[in-house]
């Protein structure tokens, strides 16, 4: 009976999705695009928050009967609307050219998926939430058996879940409407990589609160910004005629997408084990970001793509390895230093800038997320990292010798050129290397570090950033 039940409830909420799909499709100018999905996102995050995680919190007192009831009343209130809408008199009797449309649904189907350029599109649609929902889907179940009661796990996935998603669906809606989409895509695919990768830090060394808070706030909010862009640009493949069939196939894929994230995670982490189950998952969205590039933009990406794919398997694979030793360390550092840029369109002179570092250490390695910001004659530079680090020689350990790392990691940018008025969004790998010395003996927390990075994309570049950091923590076994 309850199954029978779910497969009504949500054949006729798939139904009406169509339907108000298709006159989204008709309502919006391609200038209001971003923001209507903006709010369509939004509202389902509303949802999300009121159906989600409120009634898993008031579960206990309400019971379940009492809980559905409340959710069945809730939805009839907020349908009424429906009732009062008046397709005809808002966009007028010459835009409904849907009901003067045969019924012809082979047809129909067949001349959309005859449009240029759709096998590529659909390729994007099918994997571009992959490495988002195939993260997120296992960090539940991660909770629960490390022992999360139910009533902070609803407040990490509705507070700062639902509620960091809620926020990059108002921050999508400006992107949407702002930025090229087909650039804005390409961009927040790496971004999505980068916030999937950031589980890793609770997952794989200490599961403090605030690691899991910090992970999923990043994921859902750079979730939420990519979800309306990408929803955006499927408004703009929907053929004016067809726009709630149109719409309503590219949704499916995206849900079929979706399915098939969820049900091979759950295989992943049942085999693999949650540790490697999220470094696969960091490596798949690199991968399912480096495929987005090279589709949206295959001529400027094959060399790239090439370039990308190397350091993110060396990457996986030094996290891969084996530690015997379960480190909960961390690093705080700030340093100043130039960028030294080269063969970056319209960069060309030195800047000075200064940076902020935090970093974690884990089994498998330490990880570390770097924000540097240079300016000087009206070229702002902002470039966002994360690395992975590997001592060569144990500073604990050293005992005078000479202490050095190498740094392997990606990098975001958000710069404006001084010939431009708008800022430019590019993304790229880098590797480099230097040293942290321990300041008044091996067992000092404070550290002087040097670093330099040697980036590639866009361009080639080099950071050099001189500073402190302060360590904290120690090495269990």
């Amino acid at each position: 009976v309850v199954l029978v039940a779910f497969l009504i409830c949500n054949l006729v909420a798939a139904t009406q999705d169509a339907a108000t799909d298709g006159l989204a499709v008709d309502l919006l100018r391609d200038s209001e695009k971003g923001w209507g999905n903006g709010i369509q996102v939004g509202g389902y995050r509303i949802g999300m928050i009121a159906g989600g995680s409120v009634m898993l919190t008031l579960l206990s007192t309400l019971g379940w009967q009492a809980a559905m009831l409340a959710m069945a009343t809730t939805l009839f209130l907020v349908s009424l609307p429906v009732l009062f809408f008046r397709e005809n008199e808002v966009l007028g009797r010459d835009r409904v050219v849907h009901e003067r449309m045969p019924l012809r649904p082979f047809k129909d189907l067949g001349a959309f998926l005859k449009q240029p350029g759709i096998i590529g599109w659909f390729v994007i649609l099918l994997i571009y939430k992959f490495s988002h929902q195939g993260a997120s889907a296992m960090i539940k179940p991660w909770l629960v058996d490390n022992g999360y009661p139910l009533d902070e796990i609803g407040a990490l996935m509705g507070l700062f879940g639902s509620g960091a998603g809620l926020v990059g669906a108002v921050l999508g809606a400006w992107v949407a409407s702002r930025f090229d989409r087909t650039r804005s895509l390409i961009v927040l695919s790496f971004a999505q990589a980068l916030a999937t990768a950031v589980y890793l830090l609770p997952v794989i060394g200490s599961n403090a609160m605030w690691k899991v808070a910090l992970a999923t706030t990043l994921d859902n909010g750079v979730s939420g910004i990519a979800t309306v862009t990408l929803f955006a640009a499927m408004m703009d493949r929907c053929r004016r005629e067809h726009a709630a069939a149109d719409y309503s196939i590219q949704a499916s894929v995206v849900v079929v997408s979706q399915t098939l994230a969820s049900a091979t995670s759950g295989l992943s982490a049942e085999y693999l084990g949650y540790s490697r189950h999220f470094i696969g998952i960091a490596g798949a969205g690199l991968l399912i970001a480096c495929s987005v590039l090279f589709v949206l933009k295959r001529r400027a990406a094959k060399s790239q793509l090439t370039g990308l794919v190397l350091p993110a398997l060396i990457l996986l694979g030094a996290m891969s390895a084996p530690i015997s030793a379960r480190a909960d360390r961390t690093e705080f550092g700030v340093g100043v230093g130039p960028l030294l840029p080269s063969r970056i369109s319209r960069v060309r002179e030195v800047l000075n800038g200064w940076g902020a570092r935090y970093g974690d250490e884990t089994r498998v390695g330490f990880f570390e997320i770097e924000w540097f910001h240079g300016r000087g004659d009206d070229i702002i530079y902002n470039a966002f990292n994360l690395d992975y680090r590997m001592d060569l020689l144990d500073t604990s350990n050293a005992k005078g010798i000479f202490p050095a790392h190498f740094v392997l990691g990606f990098h975001g940018d958000y710069y404006k050129p001084a010939t431009f008025d708008e800022f430019r969004q590019s993304g790229g790998w880098h590797y480099g290397g230097g040293i942290r010395l321990p300041l008044g003996g091996t067992d000092s927390p404070v550290l002087f570090r040097a670093d330099f990075k040697h980036r590639f994309s866009p361009g080639t570049s080099l950071i050099v950033l001189v500073g402190f950091s302060f360590l904290t923590g120690s090495e269990t076994p």
